[in-house]
């Protein structure tokens, strides 16, 4: 029997005269107990699905799976541009930067990376380094690549662009960790023959010189894809994937030059569009959770014609059309419905004292919503202290489910005023009404102005006009 053995001989093993038994005590000794360089070693050599089983286990192992991952993220001095400095001077801050972030990689080599992130300005300086250290990251397993190459320029959009290197992912290895990339200002160009990122959950591409066949080529072989941003990137022509997007749970899309938006998707929880107005369609089975659309050069009327043609199926809707043009009156019987969405807001920049700008028509179109937000913005002087002189003959509409409303910017126009009955006097079912006098939208430029006048007085002339409308004594009714 050896030291690290203990034998035991159990009483009633005496008393029947069986043979004694002998049980072995095994030293107490855990894996974790081991060194943490050996533990780091062995969690590297572990494929990523192992070492997220192996982090639930116990706190003990979330720790050493965690300090076994570094996450990298280098980035220039802030205030320091190309501008700020020499041609020679920039060059030796540059070759600073490039030092130490390969003292970094050389310290963190044979590691496991969770996150690499780069941010500083482009040039082509940088262009083979780059390279070298994209090729570390998808090689130690990174499961994050972010790399924001800011040009001088700005404003210029034919800048010279760092361009990701394909060629050095042909191996399925160095990709299948890969679940997140996140690009600004580089090129995005894909062989034909690329077979995709099979682990890629988000990709967030900002300034990036990409086609609409790129991107296809990309997005038809990321089965796991679940985020979709797009950014300034002029595509020029319209985003149409003929592939189904069966994971896709949230889709930006903004400033991209699109003429049209047609995707099939299974279950988006959230679309964001800024824009001209485009057609946008989205073929999906489930219910959109949350949309933020922002037109530009249209009228609520062409927007409520193309939203009930392209995603009727919304529960959340935030509305804002810029550059807007005047709304035509149209028959009830001609305008569909919205029949899940809930929660309406809508980001109003108009002149306040034009009714026909307001948007009946959506509301026309919404009639179970429970809840209205309506954040005004721009204005001067002439609207405030309008005297009422009694209300005019708005088209008659019933909110019955309308519970909430919320209105900011209010300024005492005549159309703010006449939109706010009107809305008062078709909702039977309201409980909160609350009128801000103050904006909320882009901040309050004539806020000193008005605050100059009688604000108390103000207030008083609204809730006073409230108060001998048709608003019910159940309504809460807060003016500020």
């Amino acid at each position: 029997m050896t030291n690290s053995e203990v034998c035991n001989i159990t009483s009633s093993n005496h008393i029947s005269g069986k043979k004694p038994v002998y049980k072995k005590e095994r030293s107490n000794v855990k894996l974790e107990d081991l060194p943490l360089d050996v533990l780091c070693t062995i969690v590297s050599k572990l494929p990523a699905k192992e070492v997220s089983r192996a982090s639930v286990l116990s706190t003990n192992w979330r720790y050493i799976c965690g300090i076994c991952f570094y996450k990298l993220c280098f980035t220039g001095a802030d205030g320091c541009c190309r501008d700020s400095f020499e041609r020679d001077q920039y060059c030796q801050y540059m070759q600073r930067f490039i030092d130490h972030v390969y003292v970094v990689v050389q310290k963190c080599h044979a590691k496991l990376i969770e996150e690499f992130n780069v941010k500083f300005e482009f040039d082509t300086m940088l262009l083979d380094h780059l390279n070298n250290w994209v090729n570390f990251a998808v090689s130690s397993q990174t499961k994050s690549i972010a790399i924001y190459l800011c040009p001088i320029n700005k404003r210029r959009t034919d800048v010279d662009r760092y361009v990701f290197p394909f060629h050095l992912l042909n191996s399925e290895s160095k990709i299948s960790h890969l679940q997140c990339i996140q690009l600004s200002f580089v090129s995005f160009r894909p062989p034909s023959e690329f077979r995709g990122f099979p682990s890629l959950r988000k990709l967030d591409l900002e300034f990036v010189d990409i086609t609409m066949k790129d991107l296809d080529v990309i997005s038809s072989n990321c089965c796991n894809l679940t985020w979709l941003s797009l950014v300034r990137c002029f595509l020029n022509c319209e985003l149409k994937l003929d592939h189904l997007l069966s994971r896709l749970l949230h889709l930006k899309v903004v400033r991209c030059r699109v003429t049209r938006i047609e995707l099939r998707v299974m279950k988006l929880a959230t679309f964001v569009y800024d824009g001209c107005f485009v057609p946008i369609v989205l073929n999906q089975d489930s219910k959109l959770d949350n949309a933020h659309i922002t037109f530009s050069g249209a009228n609520f009327q062409d927007a409520v014609t193309a939203l009930l043609n392209g995603i009727p199926s919304m529960q959340h809707l935030t509305l804002q059309i810029t550059w807007q043009r005047l709304e035509t009156q149209f028959p009830l019987n001609k305008i569909g419905k919205f029949t899940h969405l809930k929660v309406l807001q809508l980001l109003m920049g108009v002149t306040l004292e034009d009714i026909n700008k307001f948007p009946f028509s959506i509301l026309r179109a919404a009639p179970f919503i429970e809840k209205l937000e309506i954040h005004f913005s721009g204005g001067d002087n002439s609207w405030f202290m309008k005297k009422y002189s009694g209300r005019k003959h708005l088209e008659q509409c019933e909110y019955n489910y309308l519970k909430s409303m919320y209105m900011t910017g209010y300024k005492g126009a005549i159309g703010q005023l006449e939109f706010l009955l009107h809305i008062v006097g078709n909702a039977p079912a309201l409980e909160v009404l609350t009128v801000e006098m103050t904006q909320r939208l882009y901040g309050d430029i004539f806020f000193d102005m008005y605050k100059k006048i009688n604000l108390a007085e103000q207030q008083h002339a609204l809730s006073t006009v409230l108060c001998k409308s048709m608003l019910s004594s159940k309504v809460k009714l807060c003016v500020m």
